[in-house]
């Protein structure tokens, strides 16, 4: 596919004799395509159609296209006259910029361009909650800003001549490296006013545009009209491509790992603007300076940039909440890694993403955690002693469960590694790294239990994530439950938060026999599962954490949560309520006509319309 763009460059070159116009266009419905395919994918395609049907949809129209094509140069409607004649050696001698120096700028912009994508992209994700069409939608607007730029660029720049070419290339640069470092915070500053996280787009489209003229700009000035123009704009094109990648993976897998977004964004404005200069310098004629109107706005981009850093103050606080009144109030830490970003509020409240993930709370008494759902492992299963836990989060759930009193081994895959940056820090949750059951992996949950075939446990526990954020649906799948089953034990438990998707617990009943919701978890086995209060109640007297009773005799609070317990553990026979115990039957009447989530439909992650809640 790569291929076509030069290839239909030289065709068109041919009947032009016009590097820059027949680039220009060609690139510019190019990218234009492109942008509308992410555009459909975010509103309906992945939506109706799934992962099968999408790429199936996609495939159909590569046929069609590449049929047509076929079909028309079998006619012989291709036929062109001669190609024009050939320019004289002399007229490379005018051009500023030779073709290696345009190969190496083009890679620099590539490198550039997509360095901010990928820190637009923490943006966009974190502003809507991490759902998952929001990288679709941004792409979809970077993409269109390039096409555009490739589009207009060309036609602003068609009488002008090559140094002045080469100029505007320099001066888009500067303009597009002392705007961008402005961008994050005006998602920011949407999400204050209750705008959507879209609002912005104009900017960010504009943006893309300054680079997206480069491209054709640079082929228009490097690349003569001959029988050579094709392969010529492939190097300039594999240049760009080369660059992208590199920007891609540079920012995302390495500079992410090492800089905040703050550091990556003013690194990539400065980049930009002296690349910039460095194309002024270049297009300098006899003078041997830049006019003086390049030199004033390379200093005042320059200036610029590191302006901009105050802006990225409170940025996570403003793309967490929004116009909420904690938006005023300043994260206590904040972990960022390549991975995500990872904030605690000042009541040790831990989001990920931008989204909800938990709190540093262990107190059954004062349980905003509610991690009773944590402590009634022994009330559902006899004798847990292998236990699997995916995501750690915040260790509080970990903590819990470790020191179960029955618990032998606890394996903990996490993805995150950020979170060990954290829990050592909270005094309730420090002592899990140093305990000698548990075993932490830094790797996905569903890859490891396909590495780990012969894995067995008596429990396997996952605090899921949101049903709606993106990729969530690859722990509630049928497929996914189905891999769960082959590690358990027999008579073992998977149990995961619902987070209150209906389609989830159909789903995981439709995967398992024997189900119970607990709150808004939900345990299923192969198994009936059976309730027993006296086992939990004697279970809890002997729970101990860092040599402290987690329900201490002589704490009359915490007494009375024992009875709140034991009532709680008799709602199973009362009318099924949501802070409750509710069985099988009784769910199955509930969602048995609830679509079941497959790794195909991936749920509700690509819904328009979800709700989305603060806890």
């Amino acid at each position: 596919m790569g291929a076509t763009l030069p290839i239909l460059v030289e065709h068109l070159v041919r009947r032009s004799g016009r590097v820059g116009a027949s680039v220009s266009r060609l690139y510019f419905v190019n990218t234009l395509g492109s942008a509308m395919a992410c555009y459909f994918c975010a509103r309906f395609l992945l939506r109706e159609y799934g992962q099968a049907g999408s790429v199936a949809v996609a495939a159909c129209l590569n046929t069609i296209i590449g049929g047509t094509a076929y079909l028309y140069g079998r006619r012989g409607a291709t036929t062109s006259g001669p190609a024009p004649a050939a320019q004289p050696a002399t007229a490379r001698g005018n051009f500023p910029i030779r073709l290696p120096m345009a190969m190496f700028l083009a890679g620099l912009s590539g490198f550039l361009a997509l360095g901010f994508e990928i820190a637009w992209f923490r943006v966009f994700s974190m502003a809507a909650a991490d759902r998952a069409p929001a990288f679709a939608l941004l792409l979809s607007i970077f993409l269109a800003g390039i096409a555009a730029g490739s589009y207009l660029s060309e036609k602003l720049t068609e009488r002008a001549s090559p140094h002045t070419v080469a100029q505007v290339i320099g001066m888009l640069l500067l303009l597009a490296g002392g705007i961008s470092a402005y961008l994050p915070a005006l998602v920011g500053v949407a999400r204050v006013h209750g705008w959507s996280f879209l609002a912005p787009a104009p900017a960010f489209f504009l943006t893309a545009a300054m680079f997206g003229s480069v491209l054709p700009l640079l082929c228009q000035i490097s690349v003569l009209a001959g029988d050579q123009a094709g392969s010529e704009v492939s190097l300039v094109y594999v240049s760009n491509i080369i660059g992208s990648v590199l920007g891609s993976l540079g920012i995302g897998f390495v500079l992410m790992q090492h800089f905040g977004l703050r550091q990556i964004s003013l690194q990539l404005g400065i980049a930009t603007v002296l690349a910039g200069g460095m194309v002024l310098m270049i297009a300098r004629q006899e003078s041997g300076f830049p006019p003086v109107w390049a030199t004033l706005l390379f200093v005042a981009a320059l200036v610029a940039v590191p302006l901009a850093s105050p802006r990225f103050d409170s940025l996570y606080e403003k793309l967490t909440f929004g116009d909420r009144p904690e938006t005023r109030t300043t994260f206590a830490r904040v972990v960022e890694n390549r991975n995500g970003v990872i904030s605690v509020t000042q009541e040790a409240a831990v989001f990920g993403g931008g989204v909800y993930d938990g709190y540093f709370r262990i107190d059954p008494s004062h349980d905003s955690n509610l991690i009773i759902r944590a402590l009634v492992l022994s009330a559902i299963h006899v004798a847990p002693k292998r236990i699997l836990m995916i995501g750690l989060s915040s260790g509080s759930w970990g903590q819990v469960v470790a020191n179960h009193p029955q618990v032998e081994s606890l394996d903990v895959v996490e993805i995150n590694p950020g979170y060990l940056q954290l829990i050592p820090q909270y005094p309730v949750v420090r002592s899990l790294l140093q305990n000698p059951k548990v075993h932490i992996y830094i790797d996905d949950g569903r890859r490891w239990l396909i590495a780990h075939p012969d894995a067995r446990y008596d429990a396997i526990i996952c605090n899921n994530t949101y049903f709606w954020r993106d990729h969530s649906s690859g722990l509630i799948s049928v497929e996914f439950f189905e891999l769960a089953h082959r590690h358990l034990n027999p008579g073992g438990i998977y149990y995961f938060n619902t987070t209150e998707s209906a389609e989830a617990i159909a789903t995981a009943l439709h995967a398992f026999p024997y189900g119970l919701r607990i709150i808004n978890f939900l345990a299923v086995s192969d198994s009936p599962i059976q309730v027993d209060t006296l086992r939990w109640v004697d279970t809890l007297r002997r729970y101990r954490i860092d040599n402290r009773s987690l329900f201490d005799p002589a704490d009359a609070v915490a007494q009375q949560t024992l009875v709140e317990y034991m009532r709680f553990a008799n709602s199973i026979n009362l009318p099924a309520a949501q802070v409750g115990l509710e069985g099988s039957d009784s769910l199955r009447r509930k969602y048995g006509r609830e679509r079941l989530v497959t790794d195909n439909n991936m749920g509700r992650e690509w819904e328009l319309d979800v709700p989305i809640p603060w806890h």
